[in-house]
């Protein structure tokens, strides 16, 4: 697109030939400067319905949407098989390579064996513990039952003692209420004594019966939970650690097996079959799901940029095709890109295409143009035509002369400006139409000025 200065125009003049020599003066005359005028070509561009988007351009390189580096934990194994080369596209789970695991499979092989024996000789062991809890919980429920039965007969016992004192109490009562001369007071009374006195005798026993109920649940819980013990202990015995070790060589071989993290293409490749990696990485991966364009933007245009805003790219390799986009990240932090060509400072952007394309492959470069303001498409002309005279801007606006002399006559016609781009001038009131022939720089230095009404060639470019 045009920037906003002023065209240099070449013109195309007659030479006023008089006495067989070129005829020039500073103070032409009228008649000769109108002469001139319509021998001379100025360039026009039609007016018309242009795109005023703001745009900002640049360059920048086809990266991959996310690159992980594929590692092992395994430092000293050698590898035996690899699967995939450079430039190879992945899906995430695919087996990348293999290590020899030979030696940690005998490892574990012979762990094995010997975890089996201990385990038969552990299992033994534990059976016998599993019964010895069981006849120490069998015990302490028979314990505890005949315990039980104890406290049962002690309270029954007192309470009968109770109930027939009670009951005696109640008669000796009544008799007195009813000054029964028969009844034998003196003797009952002395039963009564008898009687209440070993009442608390039948208390203790309920409290003794009770107690014993206690200890004997204490003691025979402290032999079940020894049993328990020794069943919880098995947890850790040398068994156990075996155990350990057998499943940390377990997850060394499968380690052996390395697959891919994602889905992509493999842009380095790090290791070789029969070698142990010198590198931590074995091999990169670039996920290719989405077009990612990264470009360095200058200081003086990254402000005018935000997520979300449309893009076009295009590229060389296919000529003729765009490719609709939008930002999708900004590095607010300055960074310095360093080619072949030279460094140069700027904001990393991220550019994503809405579509995938398989065509743009990592690496290449491609031209970008961010919309950076849309203001769609207004009736505009060129900058370059507009002029001002007296606080008012006008355009002179050729049109095909209607008679024999031909060429086109200029006409003056006052505008209002609206949005402006690099190239065009909207034009929001004024007597302009779509097509219409307007004159780029009618008051220039290099050709004679336009004056309204003045005939003039016209050399029309194209929008």
């Amino acid at each position: 697109m045009a920037i906003k200065k002023k065209a240099i125009i070449i013109p195309v003049v007659a030479a006023l030939v008089i006495g067989g020599g070129l005829y020039g003066c500073i103070a032409m005359s009228s008649s000769a400067k109108e002469a001139m005028m319509a021998n001379t070509k100025y360039s026009a561009v039609p007016a018309g319905n242009n795109d005023l988007s703001k745009v900002v351009s640049t360059t920048g390189k086809v990266i991959g949407n996310g690159t992980v580096d594929v590692t092992t934990k395994l430092s000293s194994c050698t590898v035996s098989e690899v699967y995939v080369s450079l430039g190879d596209m992945v899906r995430e789970g695919d087996l990348l390579c293999t290590f020899d695991s030979s030696d940690l499979q005998e490892q574990y092989d012979s762990l094995k064996e010997k975890l089996d024996t201990s385990d038969e000789q552990t299992q033994s062991g534990h059976d016998k513990n599993e019964r010895d809890l069981e006849a120490a919980k069998t015990k302490k429920e028979n314990a505890l039952a005949r315990a039980q039965r104890n406290i049962d007969k002690a309270v029954k016992d007192r309470d009968d003692a109770y109930d027939k004192y009670n009951k005696l109490v109640g008669e000796y009562n009544a008799a007195i209420d009813n000054n029964d001369q028969n009844y034998d007071y003196t003797t009952v009374w002395a039963q009564l004594e008898q009687m209440k006195s070993g009442l608390s005798a039948y208390d203790d026993a309920v409290t003794a019966a009770n107690d014993a109920y206690k200890d004997t649940e204490t003691q025979y819980s402290d032999a079940v939970q020894a049993v328990q013990d020794q069943i919880d202990n098995e947890k850790y015995s040398g068994s156990s650690d075996t155990q350990k070790q057998l499943d940390k060589l377990s997850e060394q071989i499968e380690q052996c097996k390395v697959y891919a993290p994602q889905s992509g293409i493999i842009t380095a490749l790090n290791i070789n079959e029969g070698s142990i990696p010198s590198a931590a990485s074995l091999m990169t991966i670039v996920n290719t799901d989405k077009t990612v364009i990264e470009l360095i933007v200058k200081e003086t245009d990254i402000t005018k940029m935000s997520e979300g805003i449309s893009a076009k790219v295009t590229s060389k390799v296919l000529p003729g095709e765009e490719f609709p986009a939008k930002i999708t990240r900004i590095v607010n932090v300055v960074s310095t890109d360093v080619t072949s060509e030279g460094s140069s400072s700027g904001y990393k952007v991220e550019v994503t295409l809405d579509e995938p394309n398989d065509k743009l492959l990592i690496g290449m470069s491609a031209s970008v143009d961010v919309t950076t303001e849309d203001l769609g498409t207004k009736l505009s002309v060129p900058y370059s035509g507009i002029f001002e005279e007296d606080g008012q801007d006008y355009v002179f606006v050729a049109m095909p002369a209607d008679d024999d002399q031909g060429g086109y006559i200029a006409e003056q016609r006052k505008i209002t400006k609206g949005a402006e781009s690099d190239y065009y001038v909207e034009v929001t009131d004024g007597n302009i139409k779509e097509g219409d022939l307007v004159i780029e720089d009618p008051k220039g230095e290099d050709l004679p000025e336009v004056t309204d009404g003045a005939r003039i060639q016209v050399n029309e470019k194209k929008k």
